[in-house]
């Protein structure tokens, strides 16, 4: 983008319209240079930007992938542990339950034999009184 100057009077006053027009090319050359000079240092630092950011990122990936191992590794060691309680309760359920069972089956076969021979009584009362005009 060329430079728009006014040149002053006093320097018009030196230079003619040929000089002139040299001293604008100069100027719109050091101009274009000084442009270019900072777009590549602008390059070289966005490009040393982009690389440590990059290299930032990996090491931050690395990281969390650590991370995640070892919080996989302690989890599935919480779930072993929690599996074997787990297991340990189900067989203490599975003994309670038996001896409640058991419990409740010689309660039944105790009240079963008293109603039997309560009825057997009835019946023999009955026959009994029956059996007698």
């Amino acid at each position: 983008m060329p430079v728009a100057i006014k040149i002053p009077a006093a320097l018009r006053k030196v230079f003619d319209d040929e000089a002139e027009a040299a001293f604008i090319d100069v100027l719109n050359q050091f101009d274009a240079a000084q442009r270019d000079g900072f777009e590549s240092a602008l390059d070289i630092h966005l490009q040393a930007f982009k690389e440590y950011v990059d290299r930032r990122l990996v090491e931050i990936d690395a990281k969390n992938e650590r991370r995640l191992l070892e919080m996989d590794a302690k989890n599935e060691k919480r779930f072993a542990e929690m599996n074997a309680s787990i297991a340990d309760v189900k067989v203490y359920m599975a003994t309670r339950l038996g001896e409640y069972h058991r419990s409740q089956l010689r309660w039944m076969f105790s009240f079963f034999i008293g109603t039997v021979v309560t009825m057997l009584g009835f019946l023999l009362t009955y026959l009994q009184l029956m059996g007698k005009p």
